[in-house]
């Protein structure tokens, strides 16, 4: 079995919770997932943490700062090469592109990257057997933050069914602990996803609205440093609901489409 290490982050936040997980993938000649912040204490933890090792690859799960921003640091420190997914629109560019269903290994490792668009159009997981590090596509301690254009409802879900087709025993995720019941889980955000697009369509039912009255009533009470991730999640539904003709947009006017 491929031993995996994390390593947490000092960056936590509303949108982070107690930080972003880096991850130390094999033994002897390792890979990092996720470096991180740029934090030279957290840059030191990771050297530290490989000492007497060599790490022969860096892999980023998706360009989101609090995932790359130690990309630059880490490479310098290690010569190691950068491997993602190279999405035009990605902030930072992989040394080595990777596909969907493409395998990486070394001496003590071996993944398998799967692309799960959603999150952000680079978004990807990276299976070690059953045990699949899903970064910001599943967490166990808030849903995914869905931000448009990069990121899209209708991808998201198609990347959770994807996820759905196996038979995982463990997922570790970008942000809090481990995942121990993965099907509960995915069944779950799928749930809540679906859940909030009745939400939605019951709201432009009783009439017209706008995005930010539909977030003022569905998240009446939420906490003013999740308000933005909110909008974010709300106007990837009514995007998505626009896309398939059920809502439509006039300026800022959003209503149900007529029959």
């Amino acid at each position: 079995m491929t031993q995996i290490r994390c390593l947490l982050a000092p960056n936590p936040s509303a949108m982070t919770f107690r930080g972003t997980n880096t991850y130390i993938i094999g033994e002897g000649e390792v890979a990092v997932l996720d470096p991180g912040p740029d934090d030279p204490a957290h840059l030191a933890a990771i050297l530290e943490a490989t000492k007497g090792e060599r790490i022969t690859h860096i892999l980023l799960s998706h360009d989101h700062k609090d995932h790359s921003m130690l990309v630059p640091g880490l490479k310098a420190a290690t010569g190691a090469p950068l491997c993602g997914y190279d999405s035009p629109s990605s902030a930072i560019r992989p040394d080595i592109a990777l596909q969907d269903g493409q395998i990486l290994e070394s001496t003590s490792w071996q993944l398998e990257a799967i692309h799960t668009p959603g999150h952000s159009d680079d978004h990807l997981c990276f299976a070690a057997g059953n045990i699949c590090l899903t970064a910001d596509h599943v967490m166990g301690w808030a849903s995914t933050a869905i931000i448009p254009p990069r990121g899209r409802l209708r991808d998201y879900m198609e990347s959770l069914a994807k996820l759905e087709t196996r038979p995982w025993q463990r997922f570790l995720s970008g942000h809090g602990d481990p995942i121990e019941d993965p099907a509960k889980r995915l069944a779950t955000l799928r749930a809540h996803r679906q859940a909030r697009e009745a939400s939605i369509l019951r709201l432009l039912s009783q009439g017209p609205s706008t995005l930010d009255g539909i977030v003022n009533s569905l998240y009446a009470r939420i906490a003013p440093g999740l308000r933005p991730a909110a909008r974010h999640n709300v106007n990837a539904h009514v995007i998505a609901l626009c896309e398939t003709g059920q809502v439509q947009m006039q300026d800022d006017r959003l209503e149900m489409a007529q029959p």
